[in-house]
């Protein structure tokens, strides 16, 4: 009975972050592109989530260009708000006047792609960029791609 109580929130837990993780882009200060070829099986949707620790002045966005290459199909372009997620976990944020701190474990992005429509081979380009005449620091920014 008491392993049943411990292993009831971890399953909660598993079951509001998403699906499997498939593959993490890990940025560092320079933000360059980086790119994975994954399979994704039919009827699959990629969901994408992140982590992140920034310190920005207003005004400044900071986003996820995402481009999805399938096989015999034409580009896909998504781009994903990474500073206002729609879910997060072990978040942090403070704010003072312009000045604004956020942090958080995960976090589940407004965007999606999928579901597709059979087995296919996919490569996926991430490509963070900052925007706006603030400032952003950037010192952890993972974007995760889940199923």
């Amino acid at each position: 009975m008491k392993k049943f109580l411990l292993l009831a929130p971890l399953l909660l837990i598993a079951g509001c972050t998403g699906g499997e993780p498939l593959h993490q882009f890990a940025f560092n200060e320079t933000l360059d592109p980086q790119t994975t070829t994954l399979i994704v099986e039919k009827g699959e949707k990629l969901s994408f989530w992140n982590s992140l620790n920034v310190a920005y002045r207003l005004p400044a966005t900071l986003d996820f260009y995402i481009t999805i290459k399938i096989e015999n199909e034409p580009l896909i372009e998504i781009v994903c708000d990474a500073l206002n997620p729609t879910l997060t976990f072990m978040s942090s944020t403070t704010e003072r006047e312009d000045y604004v701190e956020k942090s958080w474990k995960t976090a589940r992005m407004k965007c999606e792609f999928g579901p597709i429509k059979e087995k296919k081979k996919v490569t996926i380009t991430s490509a963070p960029k900052v925007s706006g005449t603030g400032t952003v620091q950037v010192k952890q920014l993972i974007l995760e791609l889940k199923n």
